[in-house]
């Protein structure tokens, strides 16, 4: 088994940083900070960022195929505009007010896939929704805390976290319709190991999974074999990207979520974003499609 050393990127306190993505255009990293409600733009070359303070918890986002960014908010969909740092709402989905969008991701063809979980998560009480054409659709019912979400190449397998099922699930994929056909567990996690949060996948088809409260990245082969481990200097460890510009650089995203005071004595840098090289490329992140038809619709 491989071992790296993940080192500091930035610096911040970010309360739950999560679901970095690259932009490759731009060339900077974006992520969220989903219950202090912020969006991060990160330039590596500068060593600038940029901060965006939203009036909701953010659970994910994308890039489209505009200029505009695609938000998961606590209760649906938004579109954000960047220079005016405002989101318009595609749809609403959630109609409660105990539960919240968490990690998303956009698939081969332009669909946005992002999960629920209650602020109290239990099992049986989540779901997985796809969002296409502003319109959305349940995907997956009876989950406990929807999490990582990532396609091997083909597209034609969406490799799935629910947090408290302790496991990563490989799914057939159906990308013309966007449905998701039959399920095996690739790997199960024992509670030492941590909880498997946010991932990725890169372009030789293993996986890159961020472990909550166990302080580290694990790599995961696609016969579900653990061949790799970052260790990171936090214990809350929450999502994955690869990024820089030959998407070389694992970034990795990490949270202070209800630590004490002792704790963060301890782990002072909790919240920071971080960075490994490792020996693999990441692949170009899928980008969302806006259509100008429908909003605020089902199906």
């Amino acid at each position: 088994m491989k071992l790296y050393q993940a080192e500091i990127a930035f610096t911040c306190e970010a309360d739950v940083g999560e679901g970095p993505i690259w932009n490759s255009e731009t060339e900077e990293l974006i992520w969220v900070d989903v219950t202090g409600g912020k969006l991060f733009f990160y330039n590596p070359k500068t060593n600038q960022q940029e901060i965006h303070s939203l009036d909701k918890h953010v659970g994910a986002i994308a890039l489209t195929n505009s200029t505009q960014y695609l938000l998961a908010i606590r209760d649906g969909f938004a579109t954000f505009d960047r220079a005016s740092g405002n989101y318009d709402y595609l749809v609403k989905v959630l109609d409660r007010e105990d539960a919240r969008f968490n990690d998303g991701k956009v698939d081969p063809r332009g669909r946005f896939l992002a999960g629920t979980l209650k602020y109290q998560p239990s099992p049986g009480t989540a779901s997985l929704y796809s969002l296409e054409n502003n319109k959305f659709k349940t995907l997956l019912s009876n989950v406990g805390l929807s999490n990582g979400i990532c396609w091997n190449q083909s597209g034609d397998q969406l490799f799935y976290i629910d947090s408290l099922a302790q496991s990563i699930q490989a799914f057939e994929y159906d990308l013309d319709s966007g449905d998701m056909g039959k399920a095996r567990v690739l790997i199960e996690f024992s509670a030492t190991q941590g909880t498997p949060d946010g991932m990725t996948i890169d372009a030789a088809g293993n996986l890159w999974v961020a472990m909550w409260a166990g302080g580290k990245v694990l790599n995961i082969s696609q016969s579900g074999e653990i061949i790799g481990e970052i260790r990171v200097p936090v214990d809350q460890v929450t999502s994955v990207a690869f990024g820089g510009t030959d998407l070389s650089t694992l970034y990795i995203t990490t949270a202070r979520y209800l630590m004490s005071g002792q704790q963060l004595q301890e782990q002072p840098l909790a919240g920071s974003l971080f960075k490994a090289n490792v020996d693999v490329s990441g692949l170009l992140e899928n980008r969302y499609v806006i259509s100008n038809r429908g909003s605020d619709t089902h199906v």
